[in-house]
């Protein structure tokens, strides 16, 4: 069932925020397969292969600060992967 009103005080809880933030249409697939299920979003959005990967590709063209800054991480995290890649920080 679609409701087409838009009017996100037709939800229940979070998932009035959810209707605001990234539509109806969205939010009732996320009902419709995660319903009853608790979800906990992890911190960080990327994944460890992903960030190595990303230092790899942009060490050269991008500062330490544009990285931790796109990619949700400390300097020191980043400076390690820098390490662990054997890659020459800027």
């Amino acid at each position: 069932m679609t409701n087409n009103s838009n009017n996100n005080c037709d939800y229940k809880g979070i998932y009035a925020d959810m209707v605001e933030v990234l539509g109806e249409e969205i939010v009732i697939k996320l009902h419709k397969y995660y319903r009853g299920q608790q979800i906990t979003f992890p911190m960080k959005l990327y994944s460890i292969e992903y960030v190595e990967r990303y230092i790899v590709k942009n060490y050269r063209t991008k500062t330490i600060k544009e990285m931790c800054r796109e990619l949700g991480y400390t300097e020191g995290w980043i400076k390690q992967l820098i390490n662990k890649n054997r890659l020459n920080s800027k």
